[in-house]
């Protein structure tokens, strides 16, 4: 199975991504440990992101990369609301882009023909 670089590179960082998110998600918030483990999360999660425009199976875009788009946008504007003292839209984009991303996850290896359905099964 020959795995292009992109490819390696998002899977590479959506895996630790998910479980910091997961781990985030769970613990207190607020605390240098949550705001240590946030950057670190957004900084994969945009890598993530930007990582899946080079991955085209079928030679072009497909509708699983509005996720990244939604990633993108729902980061951005969730590190943006926090450096502006608003928890809730906060909250809101950074559970969103969480759980768009678990989605796509589960939407990519559930479609057979994809790589990650092929690794899984």
């Amino acid at each position: 199975m020959d795995i292009a670089l992109p490819t390696l590179i998002h899977l590479f960082v959506v895996i630790p991504a998910i479980f910091l998110g997961l781990l985030n998600l769970a613990m207190k918030k607020g605390t240098r440990i949550h705001k240590l483990i946030g950057r670190l999360w957004a900084v994969l999660m945009l890598i993530t992101a930007f990582s899946s425009f080079f991955i085209q199976p079928t030679g072009s875009l497909t509708w699983l990369h509005l996720f990244a788009i939604l990633i993108i946008v729902s980061v951005v504007a969730g590190t943006h609301a926090i450096y502006k003292g608003n928890r809730r839209v906060h909250i809101d984009c950074m559970c969103g882009a969480y759980i768009g991303t678990v989605i796509s996850a589960v939407v990519a290896a559930s479609i057979p023909g994809r790589l990650l359905h092929t690794m899984l099964f």
